[in-house]
């Protein structure tokens, strides 16, 4: 069974291990990272971490999610239309008088 990299960091911070016994398990299942002494990820730039590793303080109101799409709506009767929400990528088909009767991930 292969260990994922986030189980090995926290069962070896569980555990009392050093930063570089934990370093050496990352590096034998084949992590491309390693952590720092001071406890960050090197390799990554400042602006690298703003740009992907920052949380945004609230969703974007714009967003919109499977249940606003997996409604009725007439100018969608009879048709699979693929949409992106942030639970994935749907296939969504609406029947012949605008009711959704599935959503099939791709």
């Amino acid at each position: 069974m292969e260990k994922k990299y986030a189980e090995i960091i926290n069962e070896g911070k569980a555990t009392g291990k050093t930063i570089e016994e934990i370093n050496k398990e990352l590096k034998e299942s084949g992590a491309n990272f390693h952590l720092n002494p001071d406890g960050g990820v090197a390799g990554w730039t400042e602006q690298e971490m703003k740009e992907g590793f920052i949380p945004t303080e609230e969703e974007p109101a714009d967003v919109k999610h499977m249940y606003d799409y997996f409604s009725y709506n007439p100018a969608n009767a009879g048709q699979t239309i693929r949409v992106t929400a942030p639970e994935g990528t749907y296939d969504i088909t609406w029947d012949e008088g605008g009711h959704p009767v599935k959503a099939v991930r791709v």
